[in-house]
């Protein structure tokens, strides 16, 4: 008896060591759950992904202790174009910002200046201020509400709240040496830049497609698009929902 259930424990110690099956347990949620959860949340901006989208997206998840099923960090594509190889990235909400923040453990306050009113009465800048118990000078970052503002979304009707956000993202970057993520602003302006680039090419190149080539476009989209699919039904099976940890 005592040896079968060393044979069973030996197993268990190897899949501790696979990001996912730590994400699932952190979760306390079965495998099956937990990725369609994960579907409908860090990975729902993706019409497809790869298992070392997957993985990276939970490593970075892990390293800045947030949680991917609440979107506190998630995957978007910068590029659309079914032409050519999208691009992922990692972007931490708003609330994940402040979660690393917070429980950073030499985080110890953090203040904000906001600017007399300008011409527009807008505040000129917003200046975020992070304390740390084990420096003696303080990190401060000013962001000008000219330089960021984009006349759309959120800008037009919360600028300020957003210029706030802006520059205590900003000042977390430097104080606690933070890389690898963006922020939902910044992915909204890579998209959009994407966006454009890939429309105008499409408008200079759609007069050389042909109807055969355009199909040809258009299945490999599709075909990309059922991978996403596949990929689902065949990492659920590789991981079956009898395999659990009971959260501790």
């Amino acid at each position: 008896m005592v040896t079968r259930s060393c044979d069973k424990q030996q197993p268990r110690e190897k899949e501790v060591n696979d990001i996912v099956t730590r994400s699932v347990v952190r979760s306390g949620l079965s495998y099956e759950s937990f990725v369609k959860v994960l579907i409908q949340s860090a990975l729902s901006r993706l019409s497809i992904w790869s298992q070392a989208d997957l993985e990276r997206l939970l490593m970075m998840a892990e390293r800045l202790k947030l949680d991917p099923l609440n979107n506190e960090i998630y995957a978007i594509e910068t590029e659309k174009d079914p032409v050519k190889k999208s691009h992922i990235i990692i972007v931490v909400g708003v609330d994940g910002w402040n979660k690393i923040i917070n429980s950073h453990p030499q985080f110890d306050g953090m203040r904000f200046i906001e600017s007399e009113p300008g011409d527009d009465e807008l505040p000129i800048y917003f200046e975020c201020t992070i304390f740390r118990k084990d420096r003696k000078i303080a990190t401060s970052v000013r962001e000008y509400m000219y330089e960021v503002h984009t006349n759309q979304g959120a800008w037009l009707t919360h600028p300020r709240r957003m210029l706030r956000h802006k520059s205590m993202i900003q000042c977390a970057r430097i104080c606690f040496g933070l890389s690898g993520v963006y922020d939902p602003d910044e992915a909204q302006r890579i998209t959009s830049s994407k966006s454009i680039t890939s429309n105008v090419t499409q408008k200079n190149d759609f007069k050389n497609l042909s109807p055969r080539t355009f199909t040809a476009s258009s299945q490999t989209n599709s075909e990309k698009g059922n991978l996403g699919a596949k990929f689902v039904k065949n990492w659920v099976k590789k991981h079956p929902v009898s395999v659990q940890t009971t959260p501790s």
